[in-house]
């Protein structure tokens, strides 16, 4: 266990010797003892001398220790050892202070890269999955149709089937740059007073296909007009992603109810479906970039849609919540200012 570094008694030594010279020096000569008081000033200058040499001496000793802690840090050792200064008001404690709390913060930073740099290997893993499925079915098809002739609507049908598969890979790729553009910044959300009620409407258009197919009823309970702060085009975005994902997890011939109110809070918008629901222990995961749970894990979908909702509510003061219970269904909540 290293002592504490203190430096107070080197520089009390230093003022009382200044503060003696000044005093006696005026009154030796006053008595005109010219000797006395070079006597004075001799034995004042060597001591002074040798006191700064110590404080010298323990000033290199702190250096040495500080230099020994920074190879301990550039070698990547938690248990880092700096010199203590016994005095924490001291410009030395403060410098080892701020060194410490430095090297606290590039570690949390480095941890934070590391996580990060893991979690984009597993993206770029499930992104591989994601597009390789779909190229190789699109890759099978048009060689069956080159190597075999076939009658036109058995043709009709691969080519449907091709349509298809290019269609979830183009959605796969836009919401990938529009995933990547939120987080760069090359795209600015722009809140504005507007009518949510058109936005809404917007949403459900882009969704009423894919309801229609299996036949789901939604049901909107949303006054007109509903001014609310937001930016239209993004906020369209990430209602149309609840709305999908509803569509999606819903089973034929099932219902959506659709609410939006206004409350002392802010506005608010719910979305309820009666699907297979979320389990509790991924609830607070289904919000993360391409996660998706195993249960709906062979389903369509690429785990960036709630995703981007979240980003896209929060960059206007907003966010989302889920409420679930599996084989009962969920309601997505989401908030504005």
């Amino acid at each position: 266990m290293r002592d504490p570094f203190s430096f107070r008694r080197q520089n009390r030594c230093a003022i009382c010797i200044c503060i003696l010279m000044l005093l006696s020096i005026p009154i030796l000569l006053h008595f005109q003892m010219d000797w006395a008081a070079y006597v004075v000033l001799a034995a004042g200058g060597i001591a002074f001398f040798i006191l700064f040499h110590a404080y010298q001496r323990k000033v290199m000793d702190f250096f040495d220790e500080v230099n020994e802690g920074m190879d301990q840090m550039l070698s990547g050792r938690i248990d880092v050892l700096l010199p203590e200064v016994e005095d924490p008001e001291n410009l030395f404690a403060r410098f080892v202070s701020k060194l410490s709390r430095l090297y606290e913060a590039l570690r949390i930073a480095e941890a934070g890269a590391d996580e990060e740099k893991r979690v984009m290997q597993g993206m770029v893993a499930d992104l591989s999955h994601q597009i390789k499925t779909p190229v190789a079915n699109i890759k099978m098809d048009l060689e069956l149709l080159s190597a075999r002739k076939m009658p036109p609507d058995q043709q009709q049908e691969f080519l449907e089937r091709t349509l298809h598969q290019a269609d979830k890979m183009d959605f796969l790729i836009q919401s990938i740059i529009k995933m990547s553009r939120l987080e760069s910044g090359a795209i600015r959300i722009l809140p504005q007073q507007a009518d949510f009620a058109v936005t809404l409407a917007n949403a459900l258009l882009s969704v009423s296909a894919a309801a229609d197919r299996k036949g789901i009823e939604i049901a909107v309970d949303c006054p007109q007009p509903f001014p609310v702060r937001h930016d239209p085009k993004w906020t369209e975005e990430a209602v149309f992603n609840l709305l999908d994902n509803a569509v999606k997890y819903s089973s034929e011939g099932g219902t959506i109810e659709v609410r939006v109110e206004m409350r002392e809070a802010g506005a608010y918008m719910s979305v309820t479906d009666h699907g297979m629901g979320i389990p509790e222990e991924w609830q607070g995961a289904v919000f993360s970039k391409f996660f998706r749970a195993p249960a709906v894990h062979n389903l369509p979908g690429a785990g960036v849609g709630l995703y981007l909702t979240r980003q896209i509510l929060e960059a206007q003061g907003g966010y989302v919540t889920v409420r679930s219970a599996v084989g009962e269904g969920s309601t997505f909540t989401a908030r504005f200012l």
